[in-house]
């Protein structure tokens, strides 16, 4: 049977936070984990961290990432003044767990293939396909990236994750398996557990009337829609409530958290499930850039997101995980959340709420949550992406 647990601490000192959350997972939790995920406030330091865990736990493979303001589990909001730690432990002798840790360089689809490689021959089980691939990279290249991990184990393989995060954008993120800590790279974890896994990647945004088609964009940066400069067009589909610039570049990465670009992932139930764009800056040429990669022929649909839908998604896509799995309620053995950053800050004083629901709604369930600055995850009808503005959730089964 696996197990799981978690633990959390606040403190301005990484040995004294992780020394606080290994004492919480051997005496209350006592267990002892093959597997063990760190999300951490970028304020602390990962190889403090990793020679903690690599200390008291030489076997146990670890995914260690920043994420942006810190973390939560299912008993604590470790997002104070102090910087927040959460551990999230797997222990689970007869399944099989690898992780690999590296630079992207020019090349970021080779580089992700040659990790992934190196991760499965760490759990013993190259050639294969894992249940799930775990991944946590640094902000730019995910598309790149997947396609890299889809290389190696195929496209119908489950990759779910989040792009690793700072507190301001200032690159300060890192990642980490233990044994090489990284900047801009990625960390790379393939999961063979010996329980069922579910896994689900929504938006918490509904559609507008207004529509359009790319046409003309260079990778993350959009130019026009339906032949007009994208800025503009932008600002009028928002209805004012977001202005294009009359000079200059102007970062509107905060004021667009609610008004992301949309575009149809698949169908699900004759209801169209889309996949978002965050808008980052604005241009007084008429350009705009995004967190997410667009194509010439994409139609794009205006996203208007509350507060409210927010706060409620996590748990209805935590739901819809186990329904994917095909796990019971009560088969529940621990669940790990991706919430994007730029959601958590524009509801970050409503965060309690979205632990408690979860606790409640999951009683006794370890849980960990990752702020991320981009979202990676599966549909139901299509194969893993990335996208921006978007919540994942990994249900186990015991």
């Amino acid at each position: 049977m696996m197990k799981m647990a978690s633990a959390a601490a606040l403190a301005d000192s990484t040995q004294e936070a992780v020394d606080d959350c290994i004492e919480s997972l051997c005496v209350r939790e006592s267990i002892e984990p093959n597997y063990l995920m760190a999300q951490v406030d970028a304020r602390h330091d990962l190889d403090t961290v990793a020679r903690a865990l690599r200390q008291r736990w030489p076997g146990a493979r670890l995914h260690l990432s920043t994420s942006c303001m810190g973390s939560f589990t299912e008993a604590a909001l470790a997002m104070g003044p102090e910087p927040g730690l959460c551990l999230f432990a797997i222990a689970d002798p007869d399944g099989d767990y690898g992780t690999a840790c590296g630079e992207l360089g020019a090349d970021a689809r080779s580089a992700a293939a040659a990790l992934t490689r190196a991760a499965l021959r760490d759990a013993d089980r190259f050639g294969e396909s894992p249940t799930l691939v775990w991944m946590s990279s640094a902000p730019g290249n995910e598309e790149d990236v997947i396609a890299g991990i889809q290389d190696v184990v195929g496209e119908t393989t489950p990759i779910v994750g989040g792009s690793a995060a700072d507190n301001e954008i200032a690159g300060d993120w890192r990642m980490s398996n233990g044994e090489s800590t990284v900047a801009q790279g990625m960390v790379l974890s393939m999961l063979f557990p010996t329980g069922k896994v579910g896994a689900a990647f929504h938006s918490g945004y509904t559609p507008t009337s207004q529509r359009g088609r790319v046409t003309r964009c260079e990778g993350r940066r959009l130019f026009e829609i339906d032949g007009r400069p994208a800025a503009r067009v932008y600002a009028e589909w928002t209805g004012g409530a977001i202005s294009a610039p009359s000079e200059g570049v102007e970062n509107v990465l905060i004021s667009t958290s609610l008004w992301p670009l949309g575009r149809t992932m698949s169908t699900l139930g004759g209801a169209d499930v889309y996949i978002l764009s965050h808008p980052e800056t604005l241009g007084a040429d008429g350009s705009m850039t995004l967190f997410s990669r667009l194509a010439e022929g994409d139609e794009l649909v205006q996203m208007r997101g509350t507060i409210e839908a927010l706060v409620q998604r996590p748990l209805l896509v935590t739901q819809a995980a186990a329904r994917v799995g095909g796990i019971e309620h009560g088969d529940i053995a621990g669940m790990i959340l991706v919430f994007c950053a730029g959601c958590m800050l524009t509801v970050r004083e409503r965060m309690d709420q979205v632990r408690i629901s979860l606790a409640e709604a999951l009683p006794g369930v370890p849980v960990i949550a990752a702020f991320t600055f981009g979202e990676q995850g599966p549909s139901m009808a299509c194969h893993s992406r990335h996208g921006n503005l978007m919540i994942s959730s990994v249900v186990f089964s015991r």
